[in-house]
């Protein structure tokens, strides 16, 4: 393989440097043709440099990397994100496969990364960052979108879309408004913490979070079932969360 021209773009210079000798020392087949410490820097070097990889730092004054790559109408390089410990970004990042590196880098993760990337530059596939870049909503700390998986393809999805989640054995699948079944590989605790944001999502049992806005109706007998507006099975709410979800329901958070 080729040597894969590379770009740093972090706005520490430690960070820098430390980077650019982790990839010296364990990753061969990387050249670091240049570094900047901005976003508005690291886009004139890309323009200019047309690197084929951009490691690029998430939170920079002023403009952060996602400020950046909007910059661009389609991003033919790909990228590995560099990001200190933040719960929501690493969420982000894990539920569209993108890849990232936490501060301060283990040089383990970064040859597992480099790796990853070289396998993309031989398959040709290069992950659409500039999708999952607009999904993201740094203020709110809302994912807009995320990847799933239909048989062998993967679809981005609208989260405002999804009917319900489902837990199965070692997987979940989430059902959109239109009835399509979709497979995740998070579990549903994982989805609870992304979509804690969002006040329309309810965990109703041990194995079904639901979207509000898709419910049709539901009953209020000794057993609690919930019909949703695309028409699937009828879902229960667990003794347990019987009250706070009729209480929820009644308060009048469902047209």
């Amino acid at each position: 393989m080729n040597s894969i021209k590379s770009i740093i773009i972090d706005d520490e210079s430690a960070n820098r440097l430390v980077l650019e000798s982790f990839l010296k020392k364990h990753c061969p087949s990387i050249d670091v043709i240049g570094s900047a410490e901005s976003a508005a820097e690291g886009y004139g070097m890309i323009r200019d440099l047309t690197p084929n990889l951009v490691f690029l730092d998430v939170r920079m004054p002023t403009q952060t990397g996602f400020d950046l790559l909007r910059m661009f109408d389609e991003i033919p390089f790909h990228v590995i994100f560099i990001t200190a410990y933040d719960e929501y970004a690493i969420q982000a990042f894990e539920f569209n496969a993108i890849d990232y590196l936490l501060k301060p880098i283990d040089y383990q993760k970064l040859i597992k990364s480099v790796a990853k990337v070289e396998e993309a530059i031989r398959l040709k596939n290069n992950a659409n960052v500039i999708h999952f870049v607009n999904s993201v909503d740094e203020k709110q700390k809302l994912l807009k979108s995320i990847t799933l998986h239909k048989k062998d393809k993967v679809q981005l999805v609208d989260i405002t879309q999804i009917a319900y989640i489902q837990a199965k054995r070692n997987y979940c699948e989430v059902i959109t408004s239109d009835n399509e079944r979709l497979v995740s590989s998070k579990t549903l605790l994982n989805y609870e913490q992304l979509l804690q944001h969002y006040s329309n999502f309810l965990r109703i049992n041990k194995s079904v979070m639901i979207n509000i806005h898709f419910i049709s109706e539901y009953t209020k007998g000794s057993s609690c079932f919930i019909y949703m507006k695309n028409g699937t099975e009828e879902l229960e709410v667990s003794r347990r969360k019987k009250g706070e979800i009729l209480q929820f329901l009644k308060a009048g958070s469902v047209d």
